[in-house]
């Protein structure tokens, strides 16, 4: 069994030395009801302590890739959306397990296999499929092979329904783009899919809906931001999780960092000690293109959701160098803020290869190193 402490000691044992993100200078650059954290967690689940190891440097990419099995049998992943029951909620675990994982396979780029579907694991580090739930959870859309399909799963839990809420988007071609829910009780029972938005095919003028994700502040508010595709990220409102508000736009710090980049696509989580919200942002720089993504960092206050600003004097991820796994471009991530006197960001992130190989790696640190 691997574990997060195997994992990241291979990975900044062979890697620190080579590079270290947001100081790796890119290659032709101009194409280019609040839960308090567990106090007490059983031993088979404890992250261990890795401070001597990685608290204080920048993020150090993952040597070796996250075994992740899927339903097509490739084991190539995207879109991690990952919740942490012990970290985020205070529940030691949640229908057995503390990790839970929404995303969805992408065999060298294949969408017609761009299915939602779960993982689950009790370190982080181990996943496997979850007893009681197959996979895939959600169909291939009827239509052609590539121009209808899923994409982009977010999971949300919700603590008075004791419920995972799996969001997702269905692309049709020149049509439609929609965004749908399930529910899923810890027992495994799952509800029928229900359409929450619908945004008729209108890219020219109005964008896209891409990457929405989700904070549930309380049963009665909810927030949603998605990006157009361009520069503009929005929010959307709900007073249950299911009927959205029309998008209201959202400032763009990225606009004018680092020379401006184009946010593509995004994970939210609360920082409710400082009162936040975190996003980690895939994106790319406004001379470049999506080959060039990397991982970037941003934060808004809980009073102004939509105030984004950009703290940080550079990226938090880049692609890996040499023959790496995640050599290509970095993409959608997920991450958990563990709290204490040295706060830690906990990311998944998903990145594909060079020869256009999809999988989804672990690292961790804190900010301090990139203010």
């Amino acid at each position: 069994m691997i574990t997060r402490r195997t994992f990241l000691k291979t990975s900044i044992g062979t890697a620190a030395s080579v590079y270290f993100f947001g100081f790796l200078p890119l290659k032709d650059e101009a194409k280019i009801v609040l839960h308090p954290s567990a106090l007490v967690i059983a031993d088979e689940v404890k992250p261990p302590n890795l401070s001597h190891q990685i608290d204080n440097k920048p993020f150090i990419n993952a040597f070796n890739h996250i075994v992740t099995p899927t339903y097509d049998c490739s084991g190539q992943t995207v879109h991690p959306s990952v919740i942490d029951f012990a970290t985020e909620f205070g529940i030691e675990t949640w229908g057995g397990f503390r990790y839970w994982m929404a995303f969805t396979p992408f065999p060298n780029f294949n969408s017609a296999l761009e299915n939602p579907s779960f993982l689950v694991s009790k370190d982080g580090m181990n996943w496997n499929n979850p007893p009681g739930i197959k996979n895939p959870l959600v169909s291939k859309p009827l239509g052609s092979l590539h121009d209808n399909y899923n994409s982009d799963p977010e999971l949300v839990f919700d603590p008075d329904q004791n419920a995972l809420i799996l969001y997702w988007r269905e692309y049709s071609k020149n049509a439609f783009e929609k965004i749908w829910t399930k529910k899923f009780s810890s027992t495994f029972k799952q509800s029928d899919k229900i359409l929450c938005f619908e945004k008729a095919w209108d890219y020219k003028k109005t964008g896209l809906v891409l990457s929405p994700t989700v904070w549930r502040k309380s049963a009665e508010e909810w927030y949603m931001w998605a990006t157009d595709g361009n520069l503009t990220m929005y929010l959307y409102t709900s007073k249950d999780g299911m009927t959205w508000s029309s998008g209201q736009p959202c400032n763009a710090p990225w606009d004018t960092w680092n020379g401006g980049y184009i946010p593509w696509h995004i994970a939210a989580k609360p920082n409710h000690i400082e009162q936040k919200i975190d996003f980690l942002i895939a994106g790319w720089p406004k001379k470049g293109a999506m080959k060039d993504c990397q991982l970037l960092y941003a934060t808004a206050p809980m009073s102004q959701p939509k105030e984004l600003s950009m703290p940080l004097l550079g990226p938090l991820i880049g692609p890996g160098v040499g023959d790496q796994w995640d050599n290509g471009y970095i993409y959608r991530s997920s991450f958990v803020r563990e709290i204490g006197e040295e706060p830690k960001l906990r990311i998944w992130y998903s990145a594909c290869s060079k020869q256009k190989v999809w999988h989804i790696g672990y690292t961790e640190g804190t900010l301090d190193n990139h203010k």
